[in-house]
């Protein structure tokens, strides 16, 4: 199968977990993580849940699914140890048009979750569109491997002076050449040695000598 590949915006969307164990959990606290509006409905619930459920981090609803539980949502996951429950949540999406993923059995669902290598605002999907999770999971440790913590750093100046640069530079072309040479230059080299002043000087020389 093909899949289109795709980064979704979830904030403040309305996305429901059906399930409360470890699946549910990672699929839960990833959705909650990007910012979704998050209602986890399953009888129990894991520690870990029930602790973010206690805090108020999502809305619980303590039951047996059903599709009434579907009103208003965008996205679905079907987490639970039941395939009849799953089957029943990912049909009850197909025919409400919600996006549904099924843990259990990707090909049920309208879209699966990749393997990903988090880097602050750096995200590398890998997918090998269900054929062999095995090998997606040896390219996101060789992904691992090669793309450092010094990457979302990296991103995290990038962010603020992107901001700067809207203010004091007016030229678009200007900027992507700015921020053309940062990529090429040595910053990335010196953050990941740890040299964060250094980084921050070369940041200052570069924007200096290409805008002026």
């Amino acid at each position: 199968m093909k899949y289109y590949p795709a980064f979704l915006d979830l904030r403040g969307r309305c996305c429901l977990v059906v399930g409360g164990g470890p699946v549910a959990e990672r699929k839960a606290v990833a959705l909650f993580d990007a910012g979704a509006d998050l209602s986890v409905v399953s009888p129990e619930l894991t520690p870990h849940l029930r602790e973010l459920a206690d805090k108020g981090k999502f809305t619980y609803w303590k039951k047996n699914f059903s599709e009434h539980d579907l009103a208003g949502m965008f996205l679905a996951v079907a987490a639970t140890d039941d395939s009849a429950v799953n089957d029943a949540v990912a049909h009850a999406c197909r025919k409400a048009g919600i996006l549904v993923n099924v843990a259990s059995a990707p090909d049920e669902g309208t879209f699966i979750v990749p393997s990903v290598v988090e880097r602050g605002d750096l995200l590398i999907a890998i997918s090998t569109c269900g054929d062999s999770p095995a090998l997606a999971r040896r390219v996101r440790e060789e992904l691992e491997r090669t793309y450092g913590a010094e990457y979302g750093l990296f991103l995290e100046k990038m962010a603020l002076l992107r901001r700067r640069l809207l203010q004091e530079v007016p030229n678009e072309e200007v900027r992507r050449k700015v921020f053309q040479a940062l990529v090429d230059a040595d910053i990335l080299y010196l953050l990941r040695a740890g040299q964060v002043h250094e980084a921050d000087h070369r940041i200052e020389e570069i924007v200096k000598a290409v805008a002026g």
